[in-house]
């Protein structure tokens, strides 16, 4: 499975530079002449057992006029961290040119409307476009204020993605916070005012439900958005909504529900939450509350019979949030209101007093939306498809924008060769990280730089089919390579899959004794390929002797390890009578 994992991290002016008219409002935007917490994150991932997936960090300024200095802010700490995992920068100015390649691609001004930084559901669209264009099979949502404790992280959060547990197929997977002491309640205290909109308390009790008593993998009401696992099939349908302000991640579950996908919380994928305190005042903070659940209450009201749409209700997703989306949320806005107001009258606080007497007024007259909620997200949803099949159309042009900025490697330059020579410090880098090229000294390393060359593919590009000649040795430096044999000529049967050829695999080890290909190979994403030459590995060979026996040595066992897995696969195609094809050794 593709995976990608995407980090939004939030940027703001300097420290002391007052926040400005049209500038982004987050919860704690780190000043772009400090360090934040991302690096935190980022060195926690370095205990992962698993590296093989894409890192990207999306790079969302609250002004534009501070997006050069985050760029270059979190280019330092991306370098510091010094990950393995291949890593992309998302910036602003990359979703710039994205939207004008979409726009031109026939994107109408509604879709261009969904391609935004502004606001917490169109950085989470934006997440979700990056794993998109990057082909992942699983977006794996993360924030830039957590820490990492399981090293097995990765492969834990992918276990149960598209398999079929309980009579659902696995569509999202939930994860869940610990706090500062190891919890997974929120970490506040209880105040009075909070009698009548006991949002914690709910939370509480859901919790313990779901995330403190077996079994393992169990249907959920909620989910976190920093803790979010997506299989494509869902993504690259659902978006978030973006007139939802907060609470983002739970009004996706219940946009997935409606659309018939299924999320389940795994109880033991946990990641440690360490967000800075809010600033906001209480009253501003239950405004923000009383927006989000009146309109996802309006949203669930309005639904009407379409297509295979999946009817929900507040039950569904009892008792957080269901308990604030039922008809009594507006005797909770009041109660509640009027507590917190008499709370700031005690305290002397008149001004903040009259806030919280205003969330009544707002509660009723400005919070529940003048249109069709409903409607208006399915729009967002077409709107959606839309775009995301645009993306697949112009995926080369939108992955070449992505790819800029991917500090695991050079800027890629093609012929009509797919060739592209590396500078001898590009080749050592490469080769230092691989573990087949351990047995060669750094001084060996650099003399092969002579003698190989790269080539590059995209997405679904041929690189090489059955009777070609076979001229080189190639090494996958990225990317994934899917080999197939073709059956008989007579046969109604699809092409056999043999295998896919991943980082550090070779192919073509054989162009010595053999000169075409048995097998037929495609780039499943974006590939490198290290290759060098029948002619250079025979000069190599003359010249260098050492250098070239040990070049063959790696080939040798490669191609060992090879008839080894296809003889098993024999013997397996044998005892099923599945139609047994020869399965070729020599790729």
């Amino acid at each position: 499975m593709r995976k990608t994992m995407i980090i939004p991290t939030y940027w703001c002016r300097k420290t002391g530079d007052p926040w400005q008219e049209g500038d982004a409002v987050y919860d704690h935007p780190t000043p772009v002449d400090q360090e934040g917490t991302l690096e935190r994150t980022l060195v926690s991932m370095k205990q992962f057992h698993e590296k093989d997936f894409k890192l990207v960090i999306l790079i969302c300024p609250t002004t534009p006029e501070v997006e050069a200095a985050a760029y270059e802010q979190v280019l330092r700490i991306v370098g510091r961290a010094q990950l393995n995992a291949e890593t992309y920068l998302f910036t602003a100015g990359d979703l710039r040119e994205i939207t004008e390649i979409l726009r031109k691609a026939g994107l109408n001004d509604r879709g261009v409307r969904l391609l935004s930084m502004f606001g917490y559901s169109n950085v989470r669209n934006i997440c979700l476009l990056a794993a998109s264009t990057l082909t992942a099979d699983a977006a794996l949502l993360i924030d830039d204020d957590e820490v990492f404790e399981l090293p097995d992280f990765v492969p834990r959060s992918l276990e149960f993605l598209g398999r079929r547990v309980y009579g659902d197929i696995v569509h999202g997977v939930a994860g869940y916070y610990l706090n500062s002491k190891g919890q997974y309640y929120d970490d506040v205290s209880p105040e009075p005012w909070m009698t009548y909109w006991d949002r914690f308390g709910c939370k509480a009790r859901a919790f313990d439900q779901i995330i403190g008593s077996g079994p393992r993998l169990k249907r959920t009401p909620f989910a976190f958005g920093g803790a979010m696992i997506l299989h494509r099939e869902l993504f690259e349908c659902v978006p978030f909504d973006p007139l939802v302000t907060r609470g983002e991640d739970v009004d996706y579950l219940i946009n997935s529900r409606m659309f018939g996908f299924s999320f389940f919380l795994d109880n033991t994928l946990s990641i440690k939450h360490l967000p800075q305190p809010k600033s906001h005042p209480q009253w501003k903070r239950l405004r923000e509350d009383i927006y989000r659940f009146v309109y996802q209450r309006a949203k669930m009201q309005s639904q009407h019979k379409t297509g295979n749409l999946v009817h929900v209700s507040p039950e569904d997703f009892d008792p957080y949030p269901g308990e604030f989306l039922k008809p009594d949320l507006d005797e909770k806005i009041y109660r509640s209101s009027m507590m917190l107001s008499a709370q700031y009258l005690a305290e002397g606080d008149s001004d903040a007093a009259m806030e919280a007497m205003r969330n009544v007024y707002l509660a009723k007259h400005d919070a529940p939306p003048v249109f069709d909620a409903f409607h208006a997200y399915l729009e967002t949803q077409s709107q959606w498809e839309k775009l995301i099949h645009l993306v697949r159309q112009e995926r080369y042009a939108v992955r070449a924008v992505l790819e800029r900025h991917n500090v695991s490697a050079p800027e890629i330059h093609l012929d009509r060769e797919h060739r592209r020579k590396l500078t001898q410090e590009e080749l050592l880098t490469v080769l230092a990280k691989l573990p087949v090229f351990s047995v060669f000294t750094e001084q060996e390393r650099a003399i092969l730089h002579d003698y190989c060359h790269v080539k590059t593919y995209y997405e679904h590009e041929t690189v090489f089919t059955s009777g070609d000649h076979n001229e080189e040795v190639c090494l996958v430096l990225k990317g994934k390579l899917r080999l197939v044999a073709n059956r008989e000529a007579n046969s109604r049967s699809a092409p056999l899959e043999i295998a896919y050829l991943t980082r550090g695999s070779f192919l073509g080890e054989n162009c010595l004794s053999q000169s075409v290909f048995r097998l037929s190979g495609t780039a499943e994403e974006f590939t490198e390929l290290l290759c060098i030459s029948k002619a250079r590995l025979k000069r190599l060979l003359n010249e260098h002797p050492a250098i070239g026996v040990k070049l063959l040595q790696c080939f040798l066992a490669s191609l060992s390890e090879k008839i080894t897995h296809a003889n098993e696969q024999r013997r397996e195609m044998a005892a099923y009578d599945y139609n047994a094809v020869e399965i070729p050794t020599d790729i």
